[in-house]
């Protein structure tokens, strides 16, 4: 267990990210420094299916990978979940309402404004442009895949920040 300005919490706690949307919904898991663990997109519709693959571990979300590998997750992965941080945009409190329904957490919720533009830089971040790539201006280049897996591991960093102000305001 760690002491810090975040509160008490775990070496192995991670944060839960969502992207919610009406047609797809965006997830990525996220250590307490910040670091994608996993990342992916499911069907909205299918919101259920994932909280039951998430209450069943870590192989049962394989199917939505987009980015990171499956092992790098706790075997419990509910319990390894310290929060869930939630955008506040398109279709949020019914979301919100679904995961609470589904899922034993605290919910965070955060505000999603410019994380599909974050979304972008942290594409950038993971998947280096190649030397041809990097002539264009970074704000024309166009990532190769839908990034709304990337805005929830944004929404998942927010959350972190909203959580250690939570914690030290306690303090």
């Amino acid at each position: 267990m760690a002491n810090g300005q975040m509160g008490i919490h775990s070496r192995e706690d991670i944060v839960l990210g969502i992207d919610p949307g009406r047609d797809k919904t965006g997830f990525a898991f996220v250590n307490f420094e910040g670091k994608l663990l996993v990342s992916g997109i499911f069907a909205s519709s299918e919101a259920e299916e994932f909280f039951r693959a998430v209450l069943a571990g870590r192989e049962k979300i394989a199917s939505w990978l987009i980015e990171g590998n499956q092992e790098s997750l706790p075997d419990d992965l509910l319990s390894a979940i310290k929060f869930i941080a939630i955008g506040d945009g398109t279709h949020s409190e019914i979301f919100t309402e679904r995961v609470q329904a589904n899922l034993p957490c605290e919910i965070i919720t955060v505000d999603e404004r410019n994380t599909t533009l974050e979304a972008r830089n942290l594409y950038w971040r993971i998947h280096r442009p190649s030397l041809w790539q990097r002539l264009v201006p970074e704000g024309l280049r166009v990532p190769a895949r839908v990034l709304d897996d990337l805005a929830a591991w944004s929404i998942a960093l927010r959350g972190l920040k909203k959580y250690r102000d939570i914690s030290r305001n306690k303090l």
